[in-house]
């Protein structure tokens, strides 16, 4: 056997193969920022392809987009305050397509001191709610209106 260590590294074949071009991989300035080359991505700039990314979307701000609802006329009655929003919610790039995951409890006051409770509003079409001191029976035949309103603000986030 030879007694001669062998030097390995990343690149041992082109170090001693004589036929092989000798690549220059030395970092070059560039003196014409136009000529850089910037990709667009639809995530993260690291994320070039769109594989896959998650982002957490803070309760905080689904609850300012809710606001939004507050006023909205249901039945004979109007919803005065967005109570309490809990549970979680992220933004998935999968694929180069953003989808968004949400698992939410929300509490909407009425103005007749009532409630509106979601016990699971998903982004699977679940919308388990309870009704809590409501006297107005309109309520129930006009809620779908506020599922539909209710999923476009807590969706704004995917654009």
């Amino acid at each position: 056997m030879d007694s001669v260590k062998k030097e390995h590294s990343y690149t041992y074949w082109v170090k001693n193969d004589p036929n092989h071009p000798k690549i220059d991989c030395q970092p070059k300035k560039v003196e014409d920022p136009t000529q850089v080359q910037q990709v667009q991505t639809i995530g993260s700039q690291w994320n070039v392809s769109g594989t896959w990314e998650e982002k957490k979307v803070p309760m905080n701000e689904i609850k300012k987009s809710l606001e939004n609802i507050v006023g909205m006329k249901i039945g004979q009655t109007k919803i005065s305050a967005v109570e309490s929003v809990d549970g979680e919610a992220h933004l998935y790039l999968s694929r180069g397509k953003i989808r968004m995951g949400y698992h939410l409890k929300i509490t909407y006051a009425l103005e007749d001191d009532g409630q509106i409770k979601y016990t699971d509003f998903t982004d699977d079409g679940d919308r388990d709610y309870v009704l809590e001191d409501v006297t107005d029976e309109t309520v129930k035949h006009q809620i779908e209106d506020l599922h539909l309103r209710t999923k476009e603000f807590v969706e704004v986030f995917k654009n």
